[in-house]
């Protein structure tokens, strides 16, 4: 099977690198399309037309310095047939055989990418100076509780705001992806979470649902 595989930059030389120790997967990248950064697309197609790309399965992956070595922790997002064609490539990719997470058909991975990057970009600089600013306790130094309050109530209508971003992305995922009987790429995977992994929908429409419990209405005190 010969894969192509549209990943950024700085994931193509750590996937290069992992796939180093795999010299029967049979890969080229593609820079055609573009992609965001932690995602990869991936077609196995073999009869495909040349100089084209329609990408079968997509993944999220983390872009850790140690996943060349010892394999990389990602979510795959496909039909079964889809992740069937590309079980070696992603056996390869992970630290070890079906050591991946099957999140759901295919956009689910880009929904999850979608709310880390929400989450993510979220810890900006202001906010983290904010925390840096409050005094280790105990401490001789008063704090100015007037303006601790004014810059907490801050933060927390950003939380607000990053809360209503995030319901409006799990929305528009379950209206795009209704709950359906969700079978898992391998059957290991219900054993991974407990007792949420006994539910028959994805694991990114849990994610989704969970994200729709999250309130968002906030008072500020008086």
């Amino acid at each position: 099977m010969h894969y192509t595989i549209v990943a950024p930059q700085p994931l193509q030389a750590l996937l290069a690198h992992r796939l180093k120790h795999f010299a029967t997967i049979d890969y080229q990248f593609c820079d055609k399309t573009k992609s965001q950064p932690a995602m990869i697309f991936v077609q196995a197609n073999p009869h495909a037309t040349p100089n084209t790309f329609q990408a079968d399965i997509e993944l999220l992956a983390l872009p850790a310095l140690q996943a060349p070595e010892y394999g990389f922790i990602f979510a795959a997002a496909g039909s079964l047939t889809a992740l069937q064609s590309t079980a070696p490539l992603l056996d390869a990719l992970a630290p070890i055989a079906n050591g991946w997470l099957h999140i759901g058909d295919f956009g689910a991975a880009s929904f999850a990418h979608r709310a880390w990057q929400t989450i993510t970009e979220s810890a900006s600089k202001e906010s983290s100076a904010f925390w840096q600013k409050i005094p280790n306790l105990p401490t001789p130094i008063p704090l100015n509780q007037a303006e601790f309050i004014t810059e907490l109530a801050k933060q927390m209508g950003e939380q607000q705001q990053q809360s209503i971003v995030l319901q409006q992305l799990a929305s528009e995922f379950l209206s795009q992806q209704p709950a359906h009987d969700f079978q898992p790429y391998s059957p290991l995977q219900r054993q991974y979470f407990g007792p949420w992994s006994q539910t028959n929908t994805s694991p990114a429409q849990q994610l989704a649902n969970f994200i729709l419990q999250i309130p968002t209405q906030y008072t500020p005190a008086n």
